[in-house]
């Protein structure tokens, strides 16, 4: 009878893990197309209020930093998908890594960014939220 508890409860427990890995990846995704089409609401839902950005260029961005970046006149992101994910859960804690490449453009000058990221999920209050990011170019 223990046996069959002790399964059921590791069932559980695989099952509840799962879940949250499909959370964080399905956030993760998310957050690329918000970017390249200029969401700002989801990054008001999903962004911690206390999120921190640090970019390739080691300067740090907050959450409304990164929402008026999004509006900025003559920003024109291509779509993008991320590459090589990596997750990993610690309780209330995720972490993403992976590689992004993206193309946009502001006014007429173009850019191509391949970056690598890792991304920072937190859970509070019942739902995960983006706490923190870094990019680094892939040279």
């Amino acid at each position: 009878m223990r046996f069959r508890m002790l399964l059921v409860v590791l069932l559980l427990v695989a099952v509840a893990h799962a879940d949250t890995l499909d959370e964080i990846v399905r956030l993760d995704r998310e957050i690329s197309v918000a970017t390249w089409t200029g969401d700002t609401m989801w990054f008001e839902q999903n962004l911690a209020d206390d999120y921190v950005l640090i970019t390739p260029d080691g300067q740090t961005r907050n959450k409304r930093d990164v929402i008026r970046g999004l509006v900025r006149p003559g920003l024109k992101m291509e779509p993008y998908e991320t590459t090589e994910v990596q997750v990993r859960v610690y309780g209330d804690a995720g972490i993403v890594t992976g590689r992004m490449q993206q193309i946009y453009s502001i006014g007429r000058t173009r850019y191509k960014n391949d970056l690598r990221y890792t991304h920072i999920y937190v859970k509070r209050r019942g739902r995960w939220y983006l706490a923190s990011a870094h990019t680094t170019p892939v040279r």
